[in-house]
């Protein structure tokens, strides 16, 4: 290593120690300069402001769980670029599935009969009912991902809660309401 690299490996070091010690501060100091070339990299992605804008969140959530996995050989700067790259591609595939469903779900041509307005009245019922019956944060997530569209990590720090939990909170909540209605999700 040249005497350049370790004078500016050793300030990244030493706050990449502290931040596994649960110094907050420096793993903001360590996160800080980067965050320009997060948006950029998770912008060109997924093409998408507000969705690259979520996967640096998720990525920076992630890369502090995962700061003890940072090999000896990897620049910080390589370590949370990577798992940028990957939370935004992963919230691209997401997304494009829930345009896909969006626009199979998309309004009918013709005004619905009275029939189908009481049916269609009558399966709200059921999907209140079968969301009154779930645990009460399961269902407060799925709410707030299926009705009010929120990301996860929206609703993780609505619930307090963290973004992988919410995720499996939600899966389950969607897991259950497909159980409890049948087919007719």
């Amino acid at each position: 290593m040249s005497p350049k690299e370790s004078t500016v490996a050793d300030p990244e070091q030493s706050l990449v120690q502290a931040a596994l010690a649960g110094n907050g501060r420096a793993f903001s100091n360590l996160v800080r300069p980067h965050l320009p070339v997060l948006y950029r990299i998770t912008c060109r992605c997924c093409g998408d402001p507000e969705l690259a804008e979520d996967a640096v969140q998720e990525a920076l959530v992630l890369a502090y769980k995962r700061l003890a996995d940072l090999r000896s050989d990897c620049t910080f700067r390589a370590f949370v670029c990577g798992i940028a790259a990957k939370r935004a591609r992963t919230l691209l595939r997401s997304e494009t599935r829930r345009r896909l469903r969006e626009k199979k779900a998309a309004a009918p041509e013709a005004l619905p009969t009275p029939e189908q307005n009481v049916a269609a009245e009558a399966l709200a019922d059921r999907i209140r009912g079968a969301l009154a019956a779930l645990p009460a944060k399961r269902q407060e997530a799925a709410i707030l991902r299926l009705d009010a569209g929120l990301g996860y990590a929206e609703i993780a720090a609505l619930l307090g809660s963290s973004v992988d939990s919410t995720r499996v909170l939600v899966h389950l909540a969607v897991k259950d309401l497909k159980a409890k209605l049948g087919g007719e999700l």
